[in-house]
């Protein structure tokens, strides 16, 4: 290039750059005007490759159903490019890009995706058959009772906060701080609001969506968008029913048959309406599209919720087991169709197609279903400054990005990551255990917001490792954390809490028994040093060990089953229905404990001492009924060891490593097990070998306690010969020791087996698939050998 022309294209590139308005378009061709008539020599770049094992994980933390978003500052084109290597976006993926522009453009593309995925189906909950919908007075309506009742203590609790903070806190308080707490309360008083009816501020989202679409259209500068042979986006937001008179009758036999109306015979059926409403060939037609959001979105469902049986609706833990999404709950119309003579059918799949209930992209689905195409959402942080800050504004971006598979956000800033991390935290209902991790100092912020954050200690400082909880050295590592030492710890706190509660209640409550006994007096069932000893020998070291080594599944099983970690999602190990279980199984054991122990104690004459044999009386006094043992004292001791002995075995029953555990517990052998390190104390073997000798160094107590008392005068004074007629010519007392546990754990067992049997957990049936993989490979070892 000449000087002269070099001057001139300078001066030029100094305008565009410096240029208020469409300054990327001006730079672009500015670019355009110096970029011709070359010839590449060579080309110069720095290598950004992922870490190993990326792809996979992200692909395995997706099987284990978690929702995965990308934050990243690179520019859009980096994103999307690394959204494909690491297998968060697929080539059939449609992807919807956010870009940045004017506010309007922005928000009516918003806007048109929001109503596209309510006309889709993909949110039911803004549909009109949802919004307009009158509940009535069922049992959801009477335990929301509850929950409005929550909502008033808290409106009053604000109420009550922010007028102490404005007349009394704010004499002392700084501004920053004043301000700060202030703006903390209105967004308290936001959250209750928007809780107290969620469906008003749907109803606001989606009038705020239609009207921002109207306003967009209706711009003449906008007119060229639209054209007469692709779709009209003017059809996704049209909330009239549909002009085709056959699918508007169709749609008014639908709502009259959920009110009831009509019977079922005269309704056309809802596989009707969907071929009806899919037979466009159009993608987003607006009658097609519209009849959707008139059609009930759970009546497709190939299960008849009638075939549920009370006690999977009231006992069982597992979702699938008490929604009624077993084989034997499917429906009669479904099992009649597959059992019908092949030779006389299509095949399965019009049979599914016939019954409407054909799978998205499946052979027998002959028509295009808009709501089985896949989505990603690629949004700009500068398209974001347009909608974060507005409560209606960030609720509708959050329910199109909850409708896609893969959100990548790219260009944001660090405050843009964690207000995105704060909506997502904000908008879900219930709340979300969120987790961001990262390896910059532009990460520090998300990290903080987020419940847990785990930070990479790499090339980019420490910054990101020392605002984080957990820290690690590379990404791929976050798989090991999750689905392997998260799920384990969620397993195993779980258990911790509920045994605590059960033999702390289990104590309590069989004192509660005894004091009918006493007509209320305040005697006390068990001696003060007895029952000190309950939280230390019978019923602590186990719980800690089992709380620390305890596992259900093995590590290599879990690793190629990622699937399994939905056992912390969907509640098995903590919820109502667990913790009805575990109150039922106390209940059953104290009166076990009591009752089939109390009884044979207050009989006289069967419980002397003998003069030979095992218990025969070797005290100094040696006088007839010496060990009739009437005393309050070995009567509530006996009942004391018998309940040491039952959380012992109720420990022992419920550490699952039992099951899956194998001996010996470690070896040094290269490639041999999951190593030393990781098995080298076995919960299983630890409460087998050590648990029940820890029971029955009880008994060694109470001979330490009756030494101590015959030292001299104290507290232990008392005691004196309780331990020697209790264990030493009470012959009932070893019997009662092994009945009474024996008993108590049948009912345990029992309620246990008819649990696994009729209401398997899925982590119960991935244990059991374990155990029949373990036999297998075995059995192949052995024929090899």
């Amino acid at each position: 290039m000449t000087e002269e022309r070099t001057e001139e294209w300078l001066a030029k590139f100094k305008e565009a750059a410096t240029s208020i308005e469409n300054r990327d378009q001006k730079l672009t061709a500015v670019a355009y005007e110096v970029e011709t008539e070359l010839h590449i020599v060579g080309a110069t770049a720095i290598e950004d490759k992922l870490q190993d094992g990326v792809p996979e994980t992200i692909s395995k933390l997706g099987k284990a159903g978690i929702k995965l978003w990308v934050l990243t500052g690179d520019k859009r084109e980096t994103a999307i490019e690394i959204g494909y290597s690491t297998k968060v976006l697929t080539p059939k993926m449609h992807l919807t890009e956010v870009v940045d522009g004017p506010p309007q453009k922005v928000k009516s593309l918003i806007a048109m995706e929001l109503m596209r995925h309510i006309k889709i189906g993909n949110l039911p909950a803004y549909q009109f058959s949802s919004l307009d919908q009158s509940d009535g007075y069922t049992w959801k309506s009477i335990l929301r009772c509850f929950s409005v009742f929550g909502i008033w203590n808290r409106r009053c609790s604000l109420a009550w906060n922010r007028f102490y903070l404005t007349m009394v806190k704010r004499m002392w308080r700084s501004k920053e701080n004043y301000k700060f707490e202030m703006e903390d309360l209105e967004e308290q008083r936001q959250e209750n609001k928007r809780k107290a009816d969620p469906r008003v501020q749907r109803r606001k989202v989606r009038q705020l969506a239609r009207e921002i679409i109207e306003e967009f259209w209706s711009d003449p500068n906008n007119a060229h968008l639209k054209t007469e042979d692709d779709y009209d986006e003017t059809s996704v937001v049209s909330d009239d029913p549909p002009a085709v008179f056959e699918r508007a009758k169709s749609a008014r036999e639908s709502l009259q048959s959920r009110r009831g109306r009509r019977s079922s015979k005269e309704v056309t059926s809802t596989s009707t309406i969907q071929k009806l409403a899919l037979c466009n060939e159009n993608l987003f037609d607006e009658e097609a599209l519209s009849m959707r959001s008139y059609i009930p979105t759970s009546s497709t469902s190939k299960f008849d919720n009638r075939k549920r049986s009370i006690f999977e609706r009231l006992f069982a833990v597992d979702t699938d087991v008490r929604n009624g999404h077993l084989v034997k709950h499917l429906s009669d119309d479904y099992n009649a169709a597959l059992a019908l003579d092949t030779e006389n059918q299509a095949g399965r799949d019009e049979i599914k197609e016939m019954l409407g209930i054909a799978e998205p992209g499946s052979p027998g689905q002959t028509h295009f279903d808009p709501k089985s195409v896949q989505r990603g959402l690629i949004v700009e942080g500068a398209a974001l400054k347009h909608i974060l800050g507005d409560p209606i504004l960030e609720e509708m971006l959050f329910a199109v990005a909850s409708c896609s598979e893969s959100v990548i956000a790219c260009r944001v800033s660090p405050i843009q990551k964690a207000l995105l991390l704060k909506m997502v935290r904000k908008y879900v209902e219930p709340t979300p255990t969120t987790l961001a991790i990262g390896d910059g100092a532009n990460d520090v912020g998300m990290i903080q917001e987020a419940h847990i954050g785990i930070g990479i200690s790499g090339l980019e400082g420490q910054q990101a490792v020392n605002s984080s909880d957990f820290a690690i050295a590379q990404f791929r590592y976050l798989e090991t954390l999750l689905l392997i030492h998260g799920r384990w710890n969620f397993m195993r706190m779980s258990k911790a809490v509920l045994f605590f509660f059960y033999k702390n209640a289990a104590l309590v409550s069989t004192m509660m028994v005894y004091s009918v006994k006493s007509l209320h007096s305040g005697t006390t069932l068990f001696d003060p040093w007895v029952l000190s000893v309950f939280n230390f020998v019978g019923a602590s070291l186990p719980i800690v060990f089992m709380a620390i080594f305890d596992r259900d599944l093995s590590r290599d099983y879990v690793m190629r089953n990622p699937e399994v970690y939905q056992s912390g999602p969907r509640k098995e190990y903590m919820s109502l229905r667990t913790f009805i279980r575990w109150v039922v199984i106390c209940v059953v054991h104290v009166f076990t404990v009591y009752y089939f122990t109390a009884p044979p104690l207050q009989l006289g004459g069967g419980v002397t001492s003998a003069y030979k044999g095992l218990m025969a009386n070797f005290s100094s006094r040696r006088s007839v009924g010496d060990g009739e043992g009437g005393g309050l004292k070995v009567f509530g001791t006996t009942i004391f060891g018998n309940l040491v002995y039952i959380v012992t075995l109720k420990a022992l029953l419920e550490t699952r490593s039992i099951i899956n555990g194998e001996f010996p517990t470690f070896t040094c052998k290269k490639g041999k097990g999951e190593g030393w390190p990781n098995r080298m104390v076995s919960a299983a073997h630890f409460t087998a070998v050590l648990c029940l000798p820890l029971s029955l160094a009880y008994n060694v107590s109470l001979y330490n306690l009756q030494l101590i008392g015959r030292s001299g005068p104290s507290a232990f004074f008392p005691f004196v010969f309780v331990t020697e007629h209790l264990l030493n010519m009470r012959s009932i007392t070893w019997v009662l020791s092994i009945l009474t546990p024996t008993i108590a754990m049948i009912f345990d067992v029992t309620g246990k087996v008819y649990s696994n049997i009729f209401f398997p957990t899925q982590s119960q049936i991935h244990a059991e698939i374990e155990m029949q993989e373990r036999k297998a490979s075995r059995k192949k070892i052995g024929w090899r050998v």
